[in-house]
């Protein structure tokens, strides 16, 4: 990616958030950040955890799971800010997600609430309302969008600040790649937020006559980073009173297996000379290692949504509408013949 582009957007997102954490900054209270192995919302974590660090050192983060409410009320009572994890949850996609995203904004209507980026996608009128009730009965709650589509219709259908701020994971800190070993690597989604199919995906890409390889980011293996973070949330979840003494332990067991995450998101990006993704983060992830990309939309389009605000000016990337428009958007970004 670009360096001038990566460091405006960096910019960008300190220019927005410092002015509503700074002042609040003592005692952070992250909530719902991933517990799961997406890539992409373990990178969208660690954004968020490099910019603490960089730019509110003498802060102290703590966080809550949306597991674990109901026995972290105290904690979370004791904060000065409540922030909720960014990515693409806001609406009723990922309904448990949102479902807590709400119970956060009625139970703790005498806290500072902040959205960290999200996508907003809604296909239930229902699920709409009800969540313009709990953001309309908060007195201090701030929307910070991730892309121009959602920033606008948060302002037509939500009493309450709104904001435009990149993704989060344009805030880690640097990244670096790995050594090719095919021409393409494509990474598409297994989940419900296909909107493409891979099978039509992989056969335009195999008419280019390029070496190909595939994959996507979901497994989860048992590793040392995933058995340390499961027995620190564990520990904090039967044992309340160790969660202030082991919160330090607790949230660098949440990192180091975000990181452990990450690290498998860019080995396996690294594999191609080019990315083709329908993944939101695969572009991201791609643009942040420089690796030329293609991206597609997933179901909500927010792939579209965030590339038409942030990342079309970078010309190692290009958004494809179809699979027919890979060989010639391949031959854009690369300069190579695909016949």
């Amino acid at each position: 990616m670009a360096t001038e582009v990566r460091n405006a957007l960096q910019q960008q997102i300190s220019n927005t958030l410092l002015p509503m954490i700074g002042p609040h900054a003592d005692r952070i209270h992250l909530l719902d950040p991933p517990d799961h192995p997406n890539v992409g919302d373990c990178a969208i974590l660690l954004g968020e955890l490099d910019f603490f660090d960089r730019e509110l050192p003498k802060g102290h983060v703590a966080f809550t799971d949306w597991t674990q409410q109901s026995r972290s009320r105290r904690a979370i009572e004791d904060s000065s800010i409540l922030l909720i994890h960014g990515g693409g949850n806001f609406g009723d996609i990922w309904a448990h997600h949102h479902e807590f995203r709400l119970h956060v904004l009625r139970d703790f209507k005498h806290r500072k609430v902040v959205q960290l980026p999200q996508s907003i996608h809604f296909d239930s009128p229902a699920v709409l309302r009800e969540t313009q009730d709990a953001i309309g009965a908060h007195p201090d709650f701030t929307l910070l969008t991730r892309d121009e589509r959602s920033e606008a219709f948060a302002r037509e259908h939500f009493d309450c600040r709104v904001e435009l701020c990149p993704d989060m994971a344009f805030a880690m800190n640097p990244i670096h790649r790995r050594p090719p070993s095919a021409d393409i690597l494509c990474l598409l989604r297994t989940d419900k937020e296909v909107a493409v199919q891979p099978d039509e995906v992989m056969r335009a890409l195999e008419t280019t006559g390029l070496s190909l390889k595939s994959g996507d980011w979901l497994d989860d293996p048992r590793t040392p980073f995933w058995f340390r973070d499961r027995l620190f949330r564990s520990l904090a979840t039967r044992a309340p009173r160790l969660r202030d003494r082991l919160s330090s332990q607790t949230l660098a067991a949440r990192r180091a297996y975000a990181r452990s995450r990450l690290n498998r998101g860019i080995e396996l990006l690294s594999q191609g000379r080019i990315v083709v993704t329908d993944r939101l983060h695969g572009h991201i992830i791609s643009l942040l290692l420089g690796i030329p990309n293609l991206v597609f939309n997933s179901y909500d389009a927010k792939a579209t949504a965030l590339y038409e605000s942030w990342t079309h000016a970078d010309p190692s990337c290009r958004l494809v509408r179809s699979p027919a428009e890979l060989p010639d958007a391949i031959r854009a970004i690369t300069g190579r013949s695909t016949s």
